[in-house]
């Protein structure tokens, strides 16, 4: 709740109408700051229609704020629809700065370099083992992926998997929330935390991926044994 920057919730205030991903969620946000303003929901399930109609709202000169559940509106959010129409309207769109998961974490990671930001993984796992051997081995850098906790340990055994047990990993859950748990191990220990319930599988997860140190051989190996190059940059 305290996150949120006084230009936001100035914002909040004298818009005409605010969308918001969850009205249940964002009404907890209005209410705790005593904000009073008409409160609509927008979320991937939106129908088209009801997108055009917002549209339409602001074309005729009222104002709107995008809202998420948590984070930054439209990253990794489907706030991104609204805002790709709004550009095609030739809407103006103003960015209002605020808290974001992976910025956080980032932030008190203790690993710095060029990064790459992916967002959510396929919830398929098929998919998303594809997607992380794709990041092995084409991106040797610093890789920051979203995960549900409905899908999360099996996250990590793939990063296992596929990185290496001695990857450097960290975890960050609930980011910037009264429950936040931030942990920094190699992927190896990160699994047996989520085994021994050290990590509680609740809220939003943020992983850390440190990929910029080369394996020639994956944790499915014999002896797991791995050898590890240099840093690449």
């Amino acid at each position: 709740m305290e996150d949120i920057t006084i230009r936001a919730l100035k914002i909040l205030r004298n818009v005409d109408f605010i969308l918001a991903e969850d009205t249940r969620v964002a009404l907890k946000l209005l209410n705790f700051y005593n904000i009073k303003n008409k409160l609509f929901s927008y979320h991937s399930h939106s129908s088209e229609y009801r997108i055009n109609e917002y549209i339409n709202e602001i074309l005729n000169g009222n104002s709107a704020a995008i809202v998420s559940d948590a984070g930054t509106p439209c990253i990794s959010d489907p706030g991104v629809s609204i805002i790709k129409l709004a550009i095609e309207k030739n809407i103006k769109i103003v960015p209002v700065g605020g808290i974001s998961a992976f910025t956080s974490l980032l932030s008190v990671s203790g690993i710095s370099g060029n990064t790459l930001f992916v967002g959510f993984l396929s919830n398929k796992s098929g998919k998303r083992r594809n997607q992380l051997k794709d990041l092995y081995n084409n991106q040797k850098t610093i890789i920051v992926i979203y995960e549900s906790v409905y899908r999360v340990k099996e996250c990590i055994e793939d990063i296992v998997n596929i990185f290496g047990e001695k990857t450097d990993i960290v975890i960050g859950r609930e980011i910037t929330k009264q429950f936040e748990q931030i942990i920094r191990s190699d992927a190896k220990n990160i699994l047996d935390f989520f085994t021994d319930g050290s990590i509680l599988t609740k809220g939003e997860f943020c992983i850390i991926i440190d990929n910029r140190k080369s394996k020639v051989c994956g944790a499915n190996a014999e002896n797991n044994l791995c050898k590890e190059s240099d840093y690449d940059n």
